[in-house]
This record gives structure tokens, sequence and C-alpha cells, in this order.
């Protein structure tokens, strides 16, 4: 009896759990039971999941040890073993959310990239933004946050890699696949939950690659919090702060944050591996971009 023939008598849920298991492979990442069912292609209850995955490890399709299923024992022991690093970064990961939270222009944050599925495996591991912008600032908004990172911290973006801005207004992102919908759907709150579901509400296709996904609600923030930035913003204590920022000066700087970061990107991150999202109100750059292979992976090994 063949391989191919076991597979073809897999029910979908089954073929489904496994089509999830070798998206994350592909970063020696397996996943807890709870994360299988976030991430299935079908709508089904947990239990379900459960019982399927304990039937898929019987036939010896999967591995489960410790809580987490996957299809590599290496890849167990490597997020077992960088549990506690995944806990020390997240911690550093909230200190620096509330610092960049507090800069103009910011109005939500949200944790990104590896270490939102708690996926972090060594200590050079980059911790990613995922940042939401006030209207037609998300360019201003990355050059204050850059040059903060290059003057104060000696641009080491180790712990502070602001990769992707966009503004409240235009909240829909432009590329729809299903490694934007697994990077959406696994965002951490850091600041203003409220704007988070406005983003959901507006990218409903990440539902529709996990139905079983729950998005958060939109709702209204009224944030309390004093921004560290006040204090060196004279024009604020009079009033006029946004008045200067929202017309004439404000549309200036950020038509230049826009140039400046262009001009920077066309020159030195053309290339295969490169990707961006940019639009004048959506600032992304990925230098050692891995979406394409993630997707072509997936696409040559997904069952169903």
């Amino acid at each position: 009896m063949t391989r191919e023939f076991d597979i073809e008598k897999l029910n979908n849920i089954q073929k489904a759990i496994l089509n999830v298991l070798q998206y994350f492979d592909f970063f020696n990442h397996p996943l807890y039971e709870e994360e299988v069912h976030r991430y299935l292609s079908l709508k089904t209850a947990q239990e379900e999941v459960m019982i399927n995955l304990e039937e898929l490890n019987k036939s010896e399709f999967i591995i489960g040890r410790d809580g987490l299923w996957g299809l590599k024992n290496k890849a167990i022991d490597i997020r077992l073993n960088n549990l506690k690093r995944n806990s020390r970064l997240l911690r550093i990961s909230k200190r620096m959310g509330w610092l960049i939270s507090n800069f103009p222009f910011v109005k939500g944050v949200y944790l990104s990239g590896s270490l939102s599925k708690l996926g972090a495996n060594n200590d050079d591991d980059d911790i990613d933004y995922f940042i939401i912008t006030k209207n037609n600032r998300a360019w201003s908004a990355r050059l204050f946050l850059t040059v903060f990172k290059k003057i104060f911290l000696l641009n080491n973006k180790r712990y502070f890699c602001t990769n992707f801005f966009i503004d409240e207004n235009h909240l829909e992102l432009n590329k729809k696949n299903i490694y934007t919908a697994v990077e959406s759907a696994s965002l951490m709150i850091l600041h203003n939950k409220g704007l988070l579901g406005e983003f959901y509400e507006k990218n409903t296709f990440i539902q529709d690659y996990f139905p079983n996904f729950i998005p958060e609600k939109a709702c209204t923030f009224n944030s309390s919090t004093f921004s560290i930035w006040r204090l060196y913003d004279p024009l604020s204590l009079y009033g006029t702060r946004n008045e200067v920022t929202d017309n004439f000066i404000g549309n200036w700087i950020e038509k230049k944050a826009q140039d400046i970061f262009k001009k920077k990107f066309y020159k030195n991150f053309r290339g295969k591996n490169s990707d961006s999202e940019i639009s004048e109100h959506t600032s992304g750059f990925w230098p050692d971009s891995i979406q394409n292979r993630v997707i072509d992976n997936y696409s040559e090994k997904k069952l169903v």
C-alpha cells in the first residue's frame, strides 16, 4: 500500500490539517491544537480537529508530543527549546510597543513576524511591528521612527523592526494570499485593540482562508496614554499642533518622507528576494522577503 493511496483515504479535515502543518513546517514551526484550528481552511469545531490530529498521529502522518503537532521531531524540539526565549522577547516587544505608540501619528501597534507566532528561534531574530497610523501619515510615522532608531539605537533593528505602516483610512491590503492571511491572523495587540478590529473588517479575505479565525471587534478607542513627545512639542501646548501638521506643513513632510524612502528602496532593495507594499497610504519594505518561496512551497505540497 503506497503512501499516496493512504493520503487519498484521508478525510477532508485530515487533509486540511496536513496542509496547515505543511505550511508551518517551512519555518520548522509545529503548532498547538488551537493554532491548527485557527489556520484550518475548513469550518469545524476544535474538538473535531483534536480527534483528527490523534488519528493522523496514530497513522504516522504527523507527530504529536508535549501538546505540539508537526511533521518532524526536530521542529518540535526547536519550539520547545525556545519557549523561554519567546517569553523574554515578548516582554521586550511590549516595552518597545509602548514606546512606538507614543510617536507622532501612530495610532495602533501590533506584533508581527515570527514572534507573533511564538516562533523566534534564535537571539538574532528581529522583532517586527505592524503599525497603523493617522490618515495620510504612514510615511511621516516611518520617518520619525527611523530617525529615532538611527540616532538612539545606533540603527540596530533587532528589537525595533518597524517594517510595515498603513494608515487608518486605507486598511485594506493589496496582496491577498495565504501568506498575508497567516501574517494578519497572527498579529498580536500591543496598542489599540479596536483599530485592529477595523483592519479585520476591511480584510475579510482572512476569514475566507481561515473560517475558524475569530477577529477582534472594531470599536472606538479613546487613549488616555500620555505621549512623551508632547514634552518636546511646544505647539501642542497652544492647541495648534494638529492644525499645523494636518495642513500644508504636515502634507509636505509626508511627501518628502515618501520620496526619501521610495528612493532608498528602489536604489538598495530591488531584487528577486525583495518585496514591498507601497502606495500613498502604505509603506512596507522587506529586503529579504520569503513570501514567494513560502507560497510556492505551499502550492506544491498542498493536498486540497
